[in-house]
């Protein structure tokens, strides 16, 4: 039976050192591991905390912006009200673009920030929601005949030379938006097969950018209508008299969506065309139904010196004595010399950047004075001219 032999001390020894040493280099690794998770952890800790500290400044920075502009938009309200107040004093109920302080534009320093404010007649655009006539028994909603051709009149107006032919789809389609049934008026009009992710509303529009909504307006007509923004003509630019140039006026500025509806929930019609504010391009379109678009030059030419004072001065112009019997007091329901719904455009800059504001308000001759929508806006483009392009 062969005997087993003890390790000798000195082999004892050296593998136990051994082991000493291979010990030693894993807690040499667990110590690293653990640094680097640790850093890890710290170095995102400081991110967030820097992510955090730097949302709370902005969303502060902002909401300085906002408050400015809220404190601007009540100067602006007040000032409509002290202007209602001097035309119920005076007598003369009438809104225009020359003799009113309101129309602007504005712009002052306050504290660390630069407010520029303008003010633009909402009542001097066309109306789309117009387009409808409102059955309040029924709730329904179905296409005006006498202000469907208007419209499409001013959209061939409007639109780039190159899309004119877009009009008549356009038209059809903004009131197959609007009207209540589910039926394709005209040959080029759309409901809702023809629109591949939405529907339409069947209501009134709550602002004219749905316009961009319907199925003709399409990539290449938004594309020629920036680009006939971006190449006109800005303030800055002078003509050749050495007068600054006005600037060219943005497709959607000749176009509103004002409320059929008013505080109790009635329909009084859609609010009239104010005459002393309307563009050239809107006063024709509503003219043309009965061939007087010449009378539209003529209250232009007129209103620069005094804005009317009635309605009846208007007709009274040469160009609207053929009207018929019929015609005389449709055309005449159609118009106004003062308005009850404007919009505010206010821009508040400070050194952490710029915002806008776009408030749309109806100040009504018996009653209050009233915020109807409130939209934060990209500033994209210049403030919007004060009134209304002409």
């Amino acid at each position: 039976m062969a005997l087993r032999t003890q390790p000798q001390p000195a082999m004892r020894i050296k593998a136990l050192s051994r082991k000493k040493t291979h010990q030693q280099g894993s807690a040499l690794v667990v110590v690293l591991l653990i640094f680097a998770l640790a850093y890890s952890l710290a170095v995102e800790v400081i991110y967030r905390q820097d992510h955090v500290q730097t949302r709370t400044a902005n969303l502060l920075d902002w909401d300085y912006r906002y408050q400015y502009a809220i404190a601007a938009e009540t100067l602006a309200i007040q000032g409509l009200i002290d202007d209602l107040e001097d035309d119920q004093r005076n007598n003369e109920i009438m809104d225009d673009c020359v003799t009113e302080k309101w129309a602007g534009p504005f712009s002052f320093p306050y504290d660390d920030a630069i407010i520029s404010a303008s003010v633009q007649d909402l009542q001097g655009r066309f109306n789309v929601n117009a387009l409808m006539e409102s059955n309040q028994s029924t709730g329904q909603f179905s296409r005006d005949q006498n202000m469907m051709p208007r419209f499409q009149t001013l959209l061939s107006s409007v639109l780039p030379s190159t899309h004119t032919s877009y009009a008549a789809g356009l038209a059809n389609q903004m009131a197959d938006w609007i009207d209540t049934d589910n039926l394709v008026n005209g040959a080029d009009g759309a409901e809702d097969a023809e629109y591949l992710y939405s529907r339409t509303p069947n209501h009134p529009i709550m602002d004219e950018s749905e316009m961009r909504a319907l199925f003709s307006f399409d990539e290449s007509l938004a594309s020629e209508i920036n680009k006939a923004q971006r190449q006109a003509p800005n303030n800055a630019t002078a003509s050749t008299t050495g007068q600054p140039m006005k600037p060219a006026p943005r497709f959607m500025s000749y176009f509103t969506a004002l409320p059929l509806f008013d505080l109790s929930g009635a329909v009084p019609g859609p609010p009239k065309l104010n005459v002393n504010t309307a563009p050239q391009a809107v006063l024709e379109a509503y003219f043309s139904l009965y061939g007087a678009q010449a009378a539209a030059a003529t209250i232009v030419q007129d209103r620069a010196k005094q804005p009317y004072l009635q309605v009846a001065d208007v007709l009274a112009l040469s160009d609207f004595s053929k009207l018929t019997v019929a015609q005389r007091p449709e055309l005449e329901s159609r118009l106004s010399v003062s308005t009850e719904y404007f919009q505010v455009v206010i821009d508040v800059g400070m050194e952490s950047g710029v915002s806008r504001l776009v408030t749309r308000i109806q100040r009504q001759a018996q009653g209050e004075t009233r915020v109807i929508s409130r939209a934060l806006m990209p500033v994209l483009e210049p403030l919007e001219p004060a009134c209304n392009p002409d």
